[in-house]
């Protein structure tokens, strides 16, 4: 009885202090740090590995998810930091109208490489048929990007049409490289580490484009995938981009030394129900090195983000958002 009038007079106490007194909700004690799987998720895997918590006196939760659930992760505000597509990020970043997220920076600029067995430039693309994976996906878009860029016509074709690219889809990589060894189809493009992969299966098949530098011949990369901090994160803990962005630039030089713990530290991460898509057999560091994995600040890749955006938008609307500062961490 005693033990009931306790535990009674002790939600009334609480009762009170919410109604009366103003006192605050118990500070969650875990933060989730949430990336897509793949070569993104490499970003964080000595974070992953030595379960860093950016002093924040907090656990930091790291779920490695599927490429197609990272959206949702931002839609319900699941995660509090998140690696993600910057188009997918540019579109749902202020899904939770009441903590939305900021860009902080980009972690990736781009894996994309065009293969085959002989020599090719752009231009020799015309009158080709060329595998493309993801339809209406970063890779595709990006793919789409160049040849306007370059002034290439393309179209879906499964043949090949006179003066243009012929572009046919595979849903991803897993599909495409078996259609490439046996010769379906003679030109492909694809992901790091799954050009790589296939290389390694036949290694008369060579990179041949890097469609990082078609892009942009300057920097050879594109703002690819981007570190999203929720507004609420920002304001509790004010040095925390600081000092993510330490371990991100530490990372970037581990993972090429330490390739087997890093794709053992995704691994470890991934939610259940989720096969990894990492082998430390296919992960070297040439294939760290053609992940252009490295930091670049908010304020510096403004321009670039705007612009990448403002590509896919050309191609399909409902690809990308446009942003403004908003957006950004600057």
């Amino acid at each position: 009885m005693k033990k009931l009038i306790a535990l009674i007079l002790s939600v009334l106490s609480l009762a009170t202090c919410f109604a009366f007194s103003g006192c605050k909700a118990p500070t969650p004690q875990t933060l989730t740090f949430v990336a897509p799987d793949g070569a993104p998720a490499l970003a964080i895997a000595q974070m992953i590995k030595e379960n860093a918590t950016f002093e924040t006196g907090k656990t930091v939760n790291y779920k490695i998810v599927k490429p197609a659930d990272i959206g949702a992760q931002m839609m319900t505000g699941s995660a509090d930091i998140m690696i993600m597509p910057v188009n997918a990020a540019s579109k749902l970043y202020k899904a939770n109208t009441s903590d939305p997220y900021k860009m902080a920076g980009v972690v990736t600029h781009g894996n994309l490489y065009v293969l085959s067995k002989t020599p090719l430039t752009v231009n020799d693309l015309k009158d080709k048929v060329v595998g493309v994976i993801s339809q209406g996906a970063v890779p595709d878009l990006t793919f789409r990007a160049v040849l306007n860029k370059t002034q290439i016509a393309y179209e879906t074709s499964d043949t090949i049409v006179a003066n243009k690219v012929a572009i046919k889809y595979y849903g991803d990589a897993s599909n495409l490289v078996p259609a490439l060894r046996t010769e379906e189809i003679e030109i492909g493009l694809l992901p790091e580490p799954a050009a790589s992969k296939l290389q390694k299966l036949n290694t008369a098949y060579q990179y041949r484009l890097d469609v990082q530098q078609l892009y942009n011949g300057t920097t050879s990369a594109y703002p690819q995938a981007v570190l999203m901090i929720k507004s609420s994160v920002l304001s509790a803990h004010p040095e925390i981009v600081n000092n993510i962005v330490n371990w991100l630039v530490a990372n970037a030089t581990w993972i090429k030394t330490n390739t087997v713990d890093a794709v053992n530290a995704v691994s470890s991460a991934v939610v259940e129900g989720v096969t990894p898509s990492l082998s430390a057999n296919d992960i070297t560091s040439s294939v760290i090195d053609n992940c252009k994995i490295y930091w670049q600040p908010a304020y510096d890749a403004k321009e670039e983000v705007i612009n990448y955006l403002a590509d896919f938008r050309a191609l399909a609307p409902q690809s990308a958002g446009a942003v403004a500062d908003d957006f950004f961490i600057l």
